[in-house]
């Protein structure tokens, strides 16, 4: 096999016209596989925190000032609240899936960004593989796309925006759009997340320049330019927000952007539990960019670094994504979500290193196409068992999924037997299969059981008994967003804390809180092991 080089595109014999044909029919399952019941399942984790500050944003006709509870909310900036607001007006309700429309277009807008830098600066069909397997890294398919209300997925796609303008202008000697459009969308994230959007700007710029020797860039006028584009936003936004709140809030309190930014590295954590991290970070990486993980087989060989050395898209892709992911794995409380926008830049490595493998070396290939075809055998018991696993078999129609779902499966195996060559498509085409399956069976379940299920049912049967009187949380108690988001959404109200026992009003009120007072109780329900009441005083 020739040398790989920038002017010598990756190809790959395979992606043939038919074979495009397959990779559209694909692609379309996955859009329907990740909004098929998307607005099914009530909001859980940080969704409903994210959706209630929205909520409050436009109950009080001020989308500048963030607020929970009606009181200042400093550990994030509103751009992401906006965001889910744009969902609110575009579909004409407070629904789920309006919450979580936007996000989920932000991690296909992720795969269509890896798609179009890899088509354009290397070929068709590392910009289609790569691209297909950003959107099927399971821990985002299976399990983050189905609570993609959370912030993550969206300043994610940002993120790594950001990364890909460095690259692109700098391949087209455009510096001042380079920095300006890095700048642009670091403000954005910082507007959506704070302090992380500051360290990826350093790191990816700096490493970046570091590695093209051309560091005196770094202190010419474009620099200057978009660092100046940086400040007016940000500044110009935290200008208008003390308008309305002293500022103080937003570095000084135990809920500010600095605490959230600490507490996910070394500032906060203890080496004790460094060590562990340093071992398990690399291996739950692996698993969460899985089925591209599948193909770090594909890595090991003599001429690898020289063949990533040899195309600018993948030295890049290898520098930034080392940069970066180093701060991550320091850092014991670093969560998954918190590194998405690295992932697709893993991706693109280990794809690279699949359809650069030398055409000789056969052993390779072989051994990928018998695990893919383990896989899918394994899958295909496993539909026929579906009406036998006890979470399912109270499903409506579960064994006529079973059976659709088998012959999908059996299908699939059936084109591998035939087409084996075509093994990498479709390890991707089972990915999406069982996305559709979790699609039509696991978010269903969600929806009618399990704790944020019984937190709607609470609020529903809240908003019965207290119609339009007032309500209130008593005192600053802990409770589920999620019931208080479904409070909100059908009062379109801001529940605020009251520490006045007001007559004829609702309060909210953990029980054990309510010492020597007398009240009379209309409803109970349990949150965190503890019980909570909605009483009137006396």
């Amino acid at each position: 096999m020739k040398k790989i080089s920038q002017e010598q595109p990756v190809s790959y014999n395979l992606l043939d016209h038919k074979e495009l044909w397959w990779v559209l029919l694909v692609f379309l399952l996955l859009l329907v596989s990740l909004f098929l019941n998307l607005g099914l399942a009530p909001l859980k984790h940080e969704e409903p925190r994210r959706a209630l500050i929205s909520l409050e944003m436009l109950f009080r006709n001020n989308w500048i000032v963030p607020t929970e509870f009606g009181e200042y909310y400093y550990k994030k900036p509103p751009f992401f609240n906006w965001v889910i607001i744009a969902g609110f007006y575009l579909f004409g309700n407070y629904s789920e899936f309006a919450v979580r429309f936007f996000p989920i277009l932000s991690f296909i807008g992720m795969g269509l960004l890896v798609f179009w830098v890899g088509r354009k600066h290397i070929s068709m069909a590392f910009g289609v593989y790569s691209g297909l397997l950003t959107l099927t890294m399971v821990d985002v398919l299976y399990y983050f796309s189905a609570t993609a209300g959370e912030i993550d997925l969206f300043y994610s796609f940002i993120t790594l925006a950001s990364f890909f303008t460095i690259f692109h202008f700098y391949e087209k000697q455009q510096y001042y759009l380079l920095f300006a459009s890095t700048y642009f969308l670091g403000a954005i994230g910082t507007l959506t997340k704070g302090l992380p959007s500051l360290v990826f700007l350093a790191l990816s710029l700096g490493v970046f320049f570091l590695y093209k020797r051309e560091l005196k860039k770094l202190f010419g006028l474009a620099h200057i330019t978009g660092i100046l584009l940086f400040i007016v936003i940000v500044g110009g936004y935290f200008w208008w927000y003390s308008q309305y709140n002293a500022l103080e809030g937003f570095y000084a309190s135990d809920e500010s952007l600095w605490s959230q930014a600490s507490e996910r590295t070394m500032l906060r954590n203890q080496l004790l539990e460094l060590i562990p991290h340093l071992f398990t970070f690399p291996l739950i990486t692996l698993k969460n960019i899985a089925p591209a993980s599948l193909l770090v087989i594909f890595l090991f060989r003599k001429n690898l670094i020289a063949s990533f050395a040899q195309n600018r898209l993948i030295s890049f892709c290898f520098f930034i994504l080392m940069a970066n992911l180093l701060v991550y794995w320091i850092s014991p409380g670093t969560r998954s979500r918190y590194v998405y926008m690295l992932y697709p830049l893993a991706v693109m490595l280990l794809t690279y290193g699949y359809l650069s493998y030398p055409a000789a070396k056969m052993r390779g290939r072989k051994i990928f196409g018998k695990i893919v075809m383990g896989l899918i055998a394994l899958s295909l018991v496993a539909s026929m068992l579906m009406p036998f696993i006890p979470p399912l078999a109270n499903l409506e129609y579960i064994a006529l999924k079973s059976v659709l779902v088998a012959i999908a499966i059996g299908a699939l195996l059936f084109f591998y037997l035939k087409r084996p060559q075509y093994a990498l498509l479709q390890l991707i085409a089972l990915a999406v299969i069982i996305r559709l399956v979790f699609a039509t069976t696991v978010l269903p379940i969600r929806a009618t059981e399990g704790s944020e299920a019984t937190d709607k049912k609470d609020a529903r049967n809240i908003v019965n008994i207290v119609d339009d009187a007032p309500l209130y949380m008593y005192a600053h108690q802990n409770i589920s967003r999620t019931t208080v988001f479904y409070i909100e959404q059908a009062r379109e109200k801001v529940l605020s804390f009251s520490s006045e026992p007001k007559t004829g009003s609702f309060f909210l009120v953990q029980k054990e809180a309510l010492e020597n007072q007398k009240y009379q109780i209309f409803y109970t329900f349990a949150y965190d092991n503890q019980e909570f009441v909605l009483i009137q005083f006396k």
